[in-house]
């Protein structure tokens, strides 16, 4: 049986360097080179072929110029999106809508109704649930209803595929069967696959003008949903320390935050850049010493920060500042690739960093851990295959 036509729905897609519109170029591009006919509806204004997948765009860019900006986007972005897959879906075909915009699947599993099509959720984070860890558990009450459109869209779906065990859990509290519910990691960029030269990464690091000094590096967007304060706390301990640096490099909502106590407490020690293609990214990833993730602890299990997968694919050690009992936490410590520290716990931060800098054999040890939790957990190539059969699955199913 030939495989089934699959249209992937999402905001961003290929030339955007955001995190999904990255992960769908890779998966529709590599389910392309195995044979299967791949669609992608996003924004944008050129339409066409690129190396297999047909790109139908809805017209529109993905910039934002502020939070009246980006609703307007999102809503034009899921009318337009609707429009076309309703002239472009047939009855055996699987649509994979993502979550950008968030809710993207509701709108899409209504469309689809009664068109012949299996429709098989991508949840990269999980909405309303992270507003309502933004303004407060009073704000619950005014998205019941979106939640329950959500909710009913899940149970519709043939698959629901996400991130981590702790985001399945929550899929399965709304009513989803547990064995309906996929996981499969987000995997690192493919070009992190081959570690990069020694030639190229003293080149970055030269370019960064850091000599022998250690690097702590936090690469990726710089979101509302990650602890940064315990970070900057450490740095501001370990101010007199010449031989560390901290980088940020990347961009997002709370860079400005960042830029800003970095000067008011006159921190020479942490340095921002902007973010790194992806050709150059393997270098910029192993240019640092070891490398922060951060997830404030109210969104633990609603979004899976994806940077994990890129730094344990260059072998460099993770510090993580979240919830000690969670997911990610129980991952660094099974595979003996990393520490985590709790958010306001500065103070083990800065020793842990220290200690770090005085034995670089250990953090070596770590790093190659790292690597080998990667190959375990996190590479395309078991990613595709995961989803080769779960598409084929979902196809399958009455």
């Amino acid at each position: 049986m030939s495989p089934p036509r699959i249209i992937f729905v999402n905001r961003v897609y290929w030339p955007s360097q955001a995190a999904t519109a990255q992960l769908l170029t890779d998966l529709a591009e590599g389910l392309a080179a195995r044979g299967w006919v791949v669609h992608v509806i996003a924004a944008g204004r050129e339409s066409g072929v690129r190396n297999g997948v047909v790109m139908h765009r809805t017209g529109e860019g993905e910039q934002h110029r502020g939070l009246w900006s980006r609703t307007f986007n999102y809503r034009r972005f899921t009318h337009r999106a609707r429009e076309l897959l309703v002239t472009l879906a047939q009855p055996g075909d699987v649509v994979v809508p993502m979550t950008d915009p968030p809710l993207l699947a509701t709108s899409i599993t209504a469309a689809m109704r009664g068109r012949g099509g299996a429709v098989v959720p991508w949840i990269q984070d999980i909405y309303p649930e992270i507003l309502t860890a933004h303004l407060g558990v009073l704000s619950a009450l005014p998205f019941w209803p979106v939640r329950l459109k959500r909710d009913a869209a899940w149970q519709a779906a043939r698959r629901c595929v996400t991130l981590g065990a702790e985001m399945r859990q929550h899929i399965a509290a709304h009513g989803v069967p547990a064995e309906r519910i996929a996981l499969i990691p987000n995997w690192a960029p493919k070009e992190l696959h081959t570690p990069p030269s020694a030639q190229a990464i003293k080149a970055c690091r030269d370019r960064w003008q850091v000599a022998d000094q250690f690097i702590i590096a936090y690469s990726g967007n710089l979101g509302r949903v990650h602890e940064f304060d315990t970070i900057l706390a450490a740095a501001e301990r370990l101010r007199k320390r010449t031989d560390i640096i901290f980088l940020f490099i990347g961009t997002g909502a709370r860079f400005e935050q960042i830029r800003k106590r970095a000067e008011t407490r006159n921190l020479g020690n942490i340095r921002l850049l902007p973010p790194e293609s992806r050709e150059n990214l393997a270098a910029a990833l192993a240019g640092a010493d070891a490398h922060m993730v951060t997830l404030k602890p109210a969104f633990d299990g609603l979004v899976f920060p994806s940077k994990l997968a890129g730094v344990l694919a260059v072998g460099r050690p993770v510090l993580y500042v979240g919830r000690i009992e969670g997911e990610i936490a129980r991952l660094l410590a099974v595979n003996e690739c990393g520490v985590t520290t709790a958010p306001g716990e500065e103070q083990p931060l800065a020793e842990i960093i220290t200690q770090w800098q005085k034995d670089p054999a250990h953090c070596r040890k770590l790093g190659q851990s790292a690597r080998a939790a990667y190959d375990k957990h996190f590479t395309f190539a078991h990613a595709l295959s995961q989803w080769e059969a779960i598409l084929q699955q979902a196809a399958a199913l009455p």
